[in-house]
């Protein structure tokens, strides 16, 4: 899990390139409840459950992502994207699977960035046809609610971490549940990059954005695999 993390956020930050305006990063912030106290009984929580938790949330980032791009790229694009998401799915070979993944990821990516820096993206999310507005409305829900997720367990994992660093038998364990936590709180920084945007995606497909981590996600294919 820790590489295909590292993988995302590389896929995130590739071409952004500066650094978040404050306005926007205090706007995501408040969807997030950045600076919030952690939740109560994070110190009795699971360490496997914990990093099920954090696969999951990962995985739906992922397949958020890759879907945003296909959705606000050309019809040409998408399908490039599409074709590389298959191709790295049926690789069997782990050293070709994980390169064929760099690349798409790297390309999603480009994409994703592009379309968000469009200064009219508003306008030109209205203007997507109903597959496209359909395909957006659930990626880009899903996609915030997976960074709620992603809020919930690095305070969850401030209380883990503490718990178990007090007991022997789960020393073996800490290195793991760190590594997830570290790469779920710079995921959080990376995505913050559409902080500025999301609410005018929002309102050009008429959907709102969730509101806790656990609301239910929107229903929507599956590109990335394992």
């Amino acid at each position: 899990m820790k590489a295909s993390r590292r993988n995302l956020i590389a896929a995130l930050a590739i071409t952004s390139g500066s650094l978040v305006t404050t306005s926007a990063y205090a706007q995501f912030g408040a969807l997030l409840g950045m600076g919030s106290k952690p939740s109560g009984g994070a110190a009795s929580a699971d360490p496997e459950a914990f990093l099920k938790s954090a696969q999951a949330a990962e995985k739906l980032m992922k397949n958020s992502a890759a879907l945003l791009a296909q959705g606000l790229t050309s019809k040409e694009k998408a399908a490039e994207l599409e074709a590389g998401r298959k191709a790295a799915n049926a690789a069997t070979d782990p050293a070709e699977k994980n390169a064929l993944s760099q690349d798409v990821s790297k390309k999603e990516a480009s994409a994703l960035n592009e379309a968000m820096n469009n200064a009219n993206i508003g306008e030109a999310v209205k203007n997507l046809n109903a597959d496209q507005k359909a395909l957006v409305a659930a990626a880009s829900f899903n996609f915030m609610l997976a960074l709620l997720q992603d809020k919930a367990l690095v305070e969850q994992a401030t209380g883990l971490i503490s718990s178990m660093s007090g007991n022997p038998m789960n020393l073996s364990k800490l290195g793991g549940i760190k590594d997830a936590a570290a790469s779920l709180k710079q995921q959080i920084a990376e995505a913050s990059v559409f902080a500025d945007k999301m609410p005018k995606i929002f309102a050009a497909v008429g959907v709102t954005a969730p509101i806790t981590k656990d609301d239910k996600p929107k229903e929507m294919k599956q590109v990335v695999g394992d």
